[in-house]
């Protein structure tokens, strides 16, 4: 079922139906709900499978520091192009830090996904590792889905360049909340 939803989300992210996702995967559409109660929840277990596929990335690499952060930023960007609209669809509509401290599912695997990268950036700008829930703040604004699209599509950048420009804009904007 989760495949059929891949494909019917990736397809037609804006009206995807618990009905075409049930045709995909043959199945009735009572089925189907026995499976996920809604269209969303199949999204979160879908943005869950994206999620852990950038938590085995990071742990796959033998990088550190800011050369694994960028190497998990251009993974992110990349996946944007095929993820992006899935996930943005049903982007949450509470803030980072309330979904940190709720325990959101999401925001606390994108933490397993992002941390070790987050925690390797600190000790090479030699700042504290109590930045570390100002460093997910920070990256979670800047490396947001909607964000990275409009780089890549609108504005037309290389996803190399979206990955440089947003990766210096979070080490600056890391280094200026350090002096406050």
């Amino acid at each position: 079922m989760l495949d059929a939803a891949t494909h019917v989300l990736r397809t037609e992210p804006a009206t995807a139906t618990m009905q075409s996702i049930a045709r995909r995967a043959a199945l009735s559409q009572a089925t189907a709900y026995r499976h996920f109660p809604s269209v969303e929840a199949l999204v979160a277990a879908y943005h869950e499978d994206v999620i852990a596929s950038l938590v085995e990335h990071g742990d796959r690499s033998r990088k550190t520091g800011k050369e694994l952060f960028e190497h998990q930023a251009a993974h992110w960007v990349k996946m944007q192009s095929v993820h992006g609209p899935v996930i943005v669809r049903f982007w949450s509509q509470h803030g980072f830090l309330e979904r940190l401290h709720s325990a959101d599912v999401l925001t606390s695997l994108s933490c397993d996904a992002w941390d070790r990268a987050l925690r390797g950036v600190l000790i090479e700008l030699a700042l504290p590792d109590t930045l570390l829930p100002v460093a997910r703040f920070l990256h979670n604004a800047l490396f947001d889905p909607r964000e990275i699209i409009d780089l890549t599509k609108t504005a037309g950048l290389p996803e190399e360049q979206v990955v440089r420009r947003l990766s210096d804009a979070f080490y600056g904007a890391l280094l200026g909340w350090a002096q406050h």
